[in-house]
């Protein structure tokens, strides 16, 4: 694998990274090199001793996402985003007004309100609402908070009418009541125009698009996810089921 000039053979890759200077770019280096797990445990050493460190602990938490998306099953991905939440959690308490712990928060919060019971979901998807809207009252073009809430929207539109319905009787609260396709349309499309080099977020306009009947859109979307570059560890998986729904669609 090659990344920034280096060849990355077996053995520790942690070790190989180790004369750069600072955990953070050392962690920077593994993630984006595909290793986001070593990429935590640098961050988990340096926050041993360094509990508070802003960037560390975000950073902590996008690891720890990203390994928890790699996993096979659902009790080896909650095993990593439970940590995530934490670590941003933590972030966020070290810094209540940066942008990149609430963002890993929501992502974290979203991620593992997928395999959660219905009470601790809509207490999930409540933290995903609230962290985007903090970021967009700072910052209208953050891309990843408009993502954050479009695909908020999509999950929650995606449930059945009558567990919908149930769940913003007996749990209502913010996310689930102003949830709408629209919603879900407006944001997922702004992620994706304001970030278009990002394969996540053409990848979820285009299962919005095709969840939604717009096929021909739907088409190019996963086209433009197949054609960018693979930037981040979860990429490369995202293409390949892109590549499937997409043929899908041609047949």
């Amino acid at each position: 694998m090659l990344v920034t000039g280096l060849v990355l053979s077996s053995g520790s890759l942690a070790a190989q990274f180790a004369g750069f200077s600072g955990a953070v770019s050392q962690s920077d280096l593994l993630y984006f090199a595909g290793q986001p797990r070593l990429a935590l445990e640098v961050l988990e050493e340096h926050l041993a001793s360094d509990a508070t460190d802003y960037g560390a602990l975000w950073r902590a938490a996008r690891a720890a996402v990203l390994t928890g998306l790699a996993a096979e099953d659902d009790l080896e991905r909650d095993r990593w985003l439970d940590p995530a939440l934490l670590y941003a959690q933590r972030a966020v308490a070290s810094r209540p007004d940066g942008s990149d712990g609430l963002y890993w928060r929501g992502v974290a919060a979203g991620c593992r309100a997928m395999n959660a019971d219905a009470r601790y979901g809509v207490a999930l998807g409540q933290i995903v609402y609230d962290d985007a809207h903090s970021i967009l009252a700072v910052d209208s073009m953050h891309a990843g908070a408009h993502n954050m809430l479009g695909k908020l929207n999509y999950e929650i539109m995606s449930l059945s009418r009558l567990k919908r319905a149930a769940a913003r009787l007996f749990m209502g609260n913010a996310a689930l009541k102003d949830s709408s396709w629209e919603n879900a349309e407006y944001h997922l499309g702004r992620a994706a125009e304001l970030w278009p080099d990002y394969v996540l977020f053409q990848f979820d306009l285009a299962q919005l698009r095709r969840k939604r009947g717009a096929n021909e859109d739907a088409v190019l979307s996963f086209q433009r996810a197949i054609d960018l570059p693979a930037v981040h560890p979860i990429d490369a998986k995202l293409q390949v089921s892109a590549k499937t729904q997409l043929g899908a669609l041609r047949e």
